[in-house]
């Protein structure tokens, strides 16, 4: 496991400022944080130097674009999580999947254009590996973060 990194106060609204709205300019972010906006710069190298900041992610509009389906789906199997994930990847417009444990042993997230299109993606995949038990949750929508409820202060070990 990785040693968490030190970072301040500033650090920490920096990183909100970027997580709030990664296009935002230094001029902005450094008036959040009462600094200059070349200590700014200095301060988002720092950080991606440290690997705390890695990428930007852009959510847009999937219904624009003709996808009307947000689903996870959690699948209890024997089969190998890499077919599982090759499968999807071929048949479906796969955004995450994950193994897990607990109740089931694999979980996808996928966009579909449809109900319709999901469920006949859902019975492929249960008829190709064999499973029986399957959970599907289509979300009511693209799902909206709420970036304000992030705590970057890390939970001190006792």
């Amino acid at each position: 496991m990785e040693t968490a990194v030190e970072i301040d106060e500033i650090d920490r609204k920096i990183l909100f400022a970027l997580i709030q709205d990664a296009r935002s300019s230094l001029k902005n972010i450094a008036e959040k944080c009462d600094i200059s906006s070349v200590s700014v710069l200095k301060r988002i190298k720092h950080l991606k130097d440290l690997g705390v900041i890695t990428g930007a992610t852009l959510f847009t509009s999937l219904d624009k674009i003709g996808f009307h389906a947000v689903a996870t789906i959690g699948m209890e199997t024997d089969s190998n999580p890499e077919e599982i994930t090759e499968f999807l990847e071929e048949h479906t417009h796969l955004i995450e999947p994950s193994t897990m444990i607990g109740e089931y042993d694999f979980c996808a997230l996928v966009y579909a254009e449809d109900i319709t299109s999901l469920n006949l993606k859902i019975n492929a995949i249960r008829k190709k590996f064999g499973i029986e038990k399957i959970a599907v949750n289509i979300w009511s929508g693209i799902p909206q973060m709420n970036f304000e409820n992030i705590d970057l202060n890390p939970i001190k070990k006792r």
